[in-house]
């Protein structure tokens, strides 16, 4: 399935239209328009690159996402399948700053239709952290960034495939001794993600600072009524003052010592649940 845009030039649109890889992060490559689809009209302050749209076609069996894009006004989704024009769409959508938004419409077999994201404001909240094993990041130069994990989103898209993740608040840099500090937004302001039946969580993930790649999710020390059972934070109006995080090993890429031997961790190194 495909999902394209179309970019502003000269105080016109001018078309320009490219594929989004299904569940991939693929470069987008020309391709022809298709003849049904939705578009998602975006305000214009709100920075393209940074919206996340995870959509499903009703009678397709997998879901896509649509690859975002800087300095673009609109976003558009193919709404055919196997040649024909389904005859319905669900997404959910997010916008830095901005609450939730789900999309839940009847896709007509004539007529392309627009949709307007329209952004409801959302405030931020601080979680203050600090590592406790700054040994199972082996020396590693990392940095740190949430997501939030919409449980609740998997039901509503009517999908089997991966429970939906965006990514959220800014980017962190820990200190020398372990310390950060992460804005994030208030999601129990959120009028779909802080419902209490809407089942959701903040990670927290380590990433390298230099290659990008996965090294560890945070877990955090606290209190069980602050934790999830799959090592995320509750959605929450304020977080304690400091709270502490462990290490969970992301993937067993190894490390190497100074004389060249790879240092992989042991058992007893790669979470604290």
């Amino acid at each position: 399935m495909m999902g394209f845009m179309r970019c502003r030039a000269a105080g016109f649109f001018r078309p320009l239209v490219l594929v989004a890889g299904v569940c991939s992060a693929q470069s987008p490559q020309p391709a022809a328009a298709p003849s049904h689809y939705i578009e998602i009209k975006l305000p214009r302050w709100v920075n393209s690159e940074n919206v996340f749209v995870r959509y499903q076609l009703v009678g397709e069996r997998y879901g896509g996402w649509v690859q975002p894009h800087s300095g673009v006004s609109s976003y558009f989704i193919s709404t055919t399948y196997e040649g024909r024009p389904v005859i319905r769409i669900k997404a959910l959508l997010y916008a830095p700053g901005c609450a939730i938004q789900t999309l839940d419409l009847p896709v007509s077999g004539s007529n392309n239709q627009a949709y307007s994201f329209l952004c409801q404001p959302l405030p931020s909240v601080w979680i203050d952290g600090a590592l406790t094993r700054m040994d199972r990041l082996y020396g590693r130069q990392v940095k740190v960034q949430a997501k939030y994990v919409a449980r609740w989103a998997q039901s509503f898209l009517e999908s089997d495939d991966i429970v939906p993740t965006i990514p959220v608040g800014d980017v962190a840099y820990p200190s020398a001794d372990g310390r950060f500090r992460l804005s994030v937004p208030d999601f129990s302001q959120d009028p779909l993600a802080g419902g209490p039946d809407r089942a959701g969580e903040l990670q927290i993930w380590v990433r390298d600072k230099t290659s990008d790649r996965l090294v560890a999710q945070l877990i955090p020390a606290g209190p069980a009524l602050m934790k999830t059972r799959m090592g995320g934070l509750r959605i929450l109006s304020e977080y304690p003052s400091e709270l502490l995080f462990a290490p969970c090993a992301a993937n067993s890429a190894p490390v190497y010592d100074a004389i060249g031997f790879a240092r992989r961790p042991g058992s007893s190194d790669l979470c604290d649940r």
